[in-house]
């Protein structure tokens, strides 16, 4: 067995460069070379993938995504997700944790300004008009839980308008950018389908902003937010929109749900939709990525009242909750 991996790694430098300057076809077999050096690195396998799938090569991208998942069962570079892409493995309904989290720790230092002056990314503010009006009918004082929290682009725009915020997110790097900001209480590391302990046990609201993306099948997800939802609290969520029932991975690497499987979903959770809101969420590569903005709310029973957490309640303020709403946000 080969093992000069300072060898392999001056080969690969020198096919990522060649695959840089368009000559691809070159690069795949400079890659190979990286290979012989030391058959048993894992990150020359995918990036010998990501040669073959750029030539239009399918069947050997296949192949060498295989070998790195062979080396590497954490799957950190996110080759079970290319091999869902070219249709050489099944839907699964969440992508890889451990590649999720190398993805967003390597993004984090550029994350805020690649989304907002590059991306136009503005979700945040999306999800704060769907809610503002509200807020006024919501428990005092107001806690929040942001999942998926990032560096904190939610708390830049909800911060001052509700009264404390708790953030989770799989990404270190992530979080200590937004603990950087000082505006949250409570900051933890980890997978939001095993929420830890918070602070607070039950929040008034749970913000999840782009991270629903990286999940497939949302109900036990749902059912975990609505149990962290004090009586009349609510969720606001973003998610992009896709025509396959019930959700399919785009090519942004995202998972994208059809509207009629979140209704089945937010119901079997207990939540009643209150708005349901279509908008451009970013732009990606010239496009406009659509998304939904979606408001629920803990379910309200024959007689008015609010059943949440297995206590009924009388319903906050006036009942100025509308029904769903589709509108188109600009």
């Amino acid at each position: 067995m080969s093992n000069d991996r300072l060898l392999a790694s001056r080969r690969l430098d020198v096919a990522l460069a060649m695959a840089a300057r368009g000559d691809n076809e070159a690069a795949i077999e400079v890659a190979r070379a990286a290979i012989e050096a030391d058959d048993n690195w894992d990150e020359a396998y995918f990036a010998l993938g990501e040669l073959h799938e750029k030539a239009g090569h399918g069947e050997q991208a296949i192949e060498a995504y295989r070998q790195y998942l062979m080396r590497d069962a954490t799957d950190r570079m996110g080759a079970e997700v290319r091999l869902m892409l070219l249709g050489a493995v099944a839907m699964r309904d969440r992508l890889p944790p451990e590649y999720v989290r190398a993805l967003f720790d390597d993004y984090a230092p550029r994350f805020e300004r690649a989304l907002r002056d590059r991306l136009t990314y503005r979700a945040p503010e999306l999800m704060y008009e769907a809610v503002r009006s509200l807020m006024a009918d919501l428990p005092r004082p107001l806690e929040v839980l942001d999942l998926g929290c990032g560096t904190g682009l939610v708390a830049d725009v909800f911060n001052g308008q509700v009264d404390v915020l708790d953030g989770v997110d799989l990404s270190p790097r992530m979080l200590n950018r937004a603990r950087a900001k000082g505006v949250y209480r409570d900051l933890r590391e980890a997978d939001i389908t095993a929420m830890p302990d918070m602070a607070t046990a039950h929040y008034g609201m749970v913000i999840a902003a782009d991270v629903l993306n990286y999940l497939g099948d949302l109900e036990a997800v749902l059912s975990m937010i609505r149990s962290r939802l004090v009586a009349g609290g609510i969720l606001v969520m973003s998610l992009e929109e896709g025509d396959v029932f019930p959700f399919d991975l785009g090519p942004g690497q995202r998972f994208r749900h059809h509207p009629d499987i979140i209704a089945d979903w937010l119901k079997k959770a207990g939540l009643e939709v209150l708005s349901n809101q279509q908008g451009v969420l970013r732009q990606e590569k010239g496009m406009s990525v659509m998304g939904r903005i979606v408001v629920a709310q803990a379910r309200i029973t024959p007689d008015g009242m609010i059943q949440s957490l297995g206590t009924v309640m009388p319903m906050a303020g006036d009942g100025e909750f509308g029904s769903e709403n589709v509108a188109v946000l600009h």
